[in-house]
């Protein structure tokens, strides 16, 4: 492809689109055949595979077509774990398409403290116990502050605090452990493995964003890697961890001006959103050629059918290798043959599914308010 040919990527799913926004959506020789479209609840993920899921491709303000910031990550070791990195507001919802099991849904392994890449801690710990996820606490990773109070620890307690009627509410009636938040705050300026487990590794490392207190993350298993930026500048702590992955999806804002136009944003505030907190398409171009991703992604992007041409000519000035522009329900399936890019089928109204229960719990009826008695109407 030469730089004068116009770049013509499929559809946006809001738009009609069913096929993930790439030029190519397949690297290396699958071993098996991949439907056109990922439709949840009839690919078995295999053994020795990482599925990736985007849950919030977005941005601080969520739409009906962009949740903010979530990625899930499935792994296909006996225990099937599943893992969230952030879950900013509306991702939560985009995980009931994908008709896993929701008392899976207890690691969370959160990259900074913005609201939008947290906002749904709230539905997670306060709202899915009430749904099935309620056989132990909700697990989280995160990194500490410049102080104490700009840390995970703080966040989650404060958390628990926020959530203390919901909890006194469901008393008796649901399992007490599982609207617990058990915390493991790691140093932010150190790259260092965070969880090791059922042959599992996650790796922390420092990114530049904002302030202090910002990361990103690798996960290894069985031969296979998957890196994660977060919010960053480019920067080289994410480089020297991601070298060589199978899929790095790193942050991508668009140029300025366009950012501002499509944002309402003065061009001095997108200006300085890129340029001190983001990476612009130049900038996520530099780190791709640094990493040699077999397939990389782009996320955090403002996604239209306008921009997203934009963005892809302005990368393929500084990075010719395969790149995916990420949006809700984008799939990835990892495998030592090949890296497989789709767009899941979107279910609207499916119910929780709870799982197999790992932890029986009785439920008890708790004695209500003594004035209960004289203010409610007698149905009978």
């Amino acid at each position: 492809m030469t730089k004068m040919e116009p770049i013509s990527l499929p559809l946006p799913a809001f738009a009609g689109g069913t096929k993930a926004m790439t030029l190519n959506p397949v690297v290396g020789t699958p071993h098996r055949e991949y439907a056109e479209m990922f439709i949840p609840g009839e690919e078995k993920i295999e053994d020795g595979e990482i599925r990736v899921t985007v849950l919030g491709s977005g941005n601080p303000w969520p739409t009906r077509a962009q949740a903010s910031a979530s990625i899930l990550v499935e792994i296909g070791n006996p225990e099937q774990d599943i893992f969230l990195f952030d879950l900013g507001t509306g991702s939560i919802t985009n995980y009931a398409s994908l008709k896993l099991p929701v008392n899976a849904l207890n690691k969370v392994f959160i990259t900074h403290l913005h609201a939008d890449h947290t906002g749904d801690m709230l539905t997670l710990s306060g709202s899915f116990s009430k749904v099935g996820r309620a056989d132990g606490p909700v697990y989280v990773w995160g990194p500490s502050g410049s102080e104490p109070r700009l840390g995970t620890k703080h966040f989650c307690e404060a958390i628990e605090e926020a959530l203390a009627w919901n909890n006194a509410a469901d008393k008796g009636a649901i399992n007490p452990d599982s609207m617990r938040i058990v915390v493991s705050e790691f140093d932010y300026s150190k790259t260092q493995v965070v969880y090791d487990a059922n042959g599992v590794k996650v790796t922390s490392f420092p990114v530049v964003h904002c302030i202090s207190g910002a990361v990103g993350y690798r996960l290894d298993f069985a031969g296979l890697s998957f890196g994660f930026s977060g919010d960053t500048r480019p920067s080289w702590p994410l480089v020297r961890a991601c070298e060589d992955v199978d899929l790095l999806i790193h942050e991508c804002f668009p140029p300025a001006k366009v950012l501002a136009a499509s944002s309402g944003l003065s061009i001095e505030r997108a200006n300085i959103a890129i340029n001190a907190a983001h990476t612009s398409p130049k900038g996520a171009g530099k780190v791709f050629g640094l990493v040699k991703p077999r397939m990389a992604g782009l996320w955090h992007t403002l996604i239209s059918p306008q921009i997203i041409p934009m963005i892809f000519e302005e990368l393929k000035n500084e990075y010719g290798g395969p790149v995916v522009q990420t949006q809700d329900l984008t799939v990835f399936n990892i495998t030592k043959e090949s890296v497989v890019a789709r767009q899941a089928k979107q279910f609207d109204q499916l119910p929780p599914i709870p799982g197999k229960m790992r932890v029986p719990y009785t439920p008890v009826v708790e004695e209500p308010p003594e004035w209960w008695a004289e203010s409610l109407i007698n149905l009978e």
